[in-house]
């Protein structure tokens, strides 16, 4: 049985017993609804939306500031398709908590691609993307304006195969991971920008993490799939699948002289079939 197919009364309790600090969660059921749950007041919210859900499509959440009701919660789904041009079109839509509605927000052709899921920071969310002429950079949406927009990130990369991941960090920090996996590279690095307030300027500190998975003797290349950074001890908590273990999804922390697994599937799984988020908190 999947947590999807209980009923709403008994999901809900399952998650009002999740610890967690972050202000709301999101995440796709089957494809037929979302469910969001927002643990300043344990309530959980049924979200169906106005096409089914597609396997590639991201999700954003993010929030206006109302002088009235305070935060306003909103919801970024973003859809890529190929059209009958074979051209590679984006449509994005907004469903707004207040009014329980969707409304297209618009729809342009691209060429760049999406290479981690979002990353809910104050206001906006945050995504590593990339196309042909900049290479990879950092997308943002901001759902007080509902524009997108982009920075720059700390690493050089043409390559669509290069492994890219990102977590927040505190609640307002931002951490990017780099592996150029397709080089047969064992070394990940991680960038940390400087503190994110509500003006979005975002700027890149002096804070690397620099991790040779070499030195380690494990028995094959580390991709690392998502990942939470302790900035103080400068170490990274990281998922990841072993290919050489049955596609068994693992947990373990890491750092510049420390490598310690401290979770593994008791199960066996194919390698489109398997989990590899990470849901830790410190």
């Amino acid at each position: 049985m999947m947590i999807s197919d209980l009923p709403d009364d008994l999901e809900s309790e399952i998650l009002s017993r999740v610890p967690t600090k972050s202000l709301a969660k999101l995440q796709t059921m089957g494809n037929t609804r979302l469910v969001v749950w927002d643990s300043s007041t344990g309530e959980t919210r049924w979200i169906k939306p106005r096409t089914r859900f597609r396997n590639d499509d991201y999700y954003g959440l993010g929030y206006v500031n109302s002088k009235s009701s305070g935060h306003s919660f909103k919801i970024l789904r973003s859809c890529y398709y190929r059209n009958d041009q074979k051209q590679w079109v984006a449509e994005f839509e907004i469903y707004e908590f207040g009014s329980d509605t969707w409304r297209v927000l618009d729809y342009f052709t691209h060429d760049y691609g999406v290479f981690s899921s979002g990353g809910p920071l104050k206001r906006n969310t945050y995504w590593v993307a990339g196309d042909k002429e900049m290479g990879m950079f950092m997308l943002y949406f901001d759902f007080t304006r509902e524009r997108f927009g982009h920075f720059p990130l700390p690493f050089k990369s043409f390559n669509r195969e290069d492994t890219a991941s990102l977590s927040v960090v505190r609640e307002e920090k931002l951490s990017v991971l780099h592996q150029k996996i397709l080089e047969f590279s064992n070394e990940m690095k991680i960038w940390l920008t400087n503190k994110i307030d509500e003006t979005i300027e975002l700027s890149w500190s002096n804070f690397v993490l620099t991790v040779d998975y070499d030195k380690f003797n494990l028995p094959s290349v580390v991709n690392v799939a998502s990942f939470l950074l302790d900035e103080e001890n400068k170490v990274a908590v990281c998922s990841d699948i072993d290919v050489d273990d049955g596609n068994r999804t693992r947990v373990y922390v890491v750092g510049e002289d420390i490598y310690k697994q401290v979770y593994k599937d008791t199960t066996k799984a194919s390698y489109f079939n398997c989990s590899t988020s990470c849901s830790i908190y410190w």
